[in-house]
């Protein structure tokens, strides 16, 4: 094992594990926020493909009034994020993603009174 000298006050060896449930945990909160809709209309599966990720994800369709993206644009946003942000979040390597929307759901305006 080699340790690297880090900009920090002082290297210390040892090793940072990140568990099953946090990787899945941290795609759940990514593709929530790419796609806009809540933790419940979300489901993540994460399996391991020949040491890269592969992650499958189902949301909604959101509509909203403001108009709406084509479908398969909102599914490379979704895509783009779920791969950036696993890489910049958890330092792990997608190599695929798989998008399937399944339901609708209604964007509501809030007002502010």
């Amino acid at each position: 094992m080699s340790v690297a000298q880090t900009e920090g006050p002082a290297a210390v060896a040892g090793a940072t594990v990140v568990e099953a449930r946090a990787l899945h945990r941290l795609a759940l909160g990514i593709v929530r926020d790419a796609a806009r809709v809540g933790t419940d209309d979300v489901s993540v599966q994460l399996a391991d493909r020949r040491g890269d990720l592969r992650v499958s994800v189902e949301v909604p369709v959101v509509l909203s009034r403001q108009g709406t993206d084509p479908v398969s644009a909102r599914a490379d946003a979704v895509r783009d994020a779920v791969v950036q942000g696993m890489r910049d979040l958890a330092a792990r390597h997608v190599g695929a993603v798989d998008v399937r929307f399944a339901g609708v759901r209604r964007e509501t305006e809030r007002r502010v009174a």
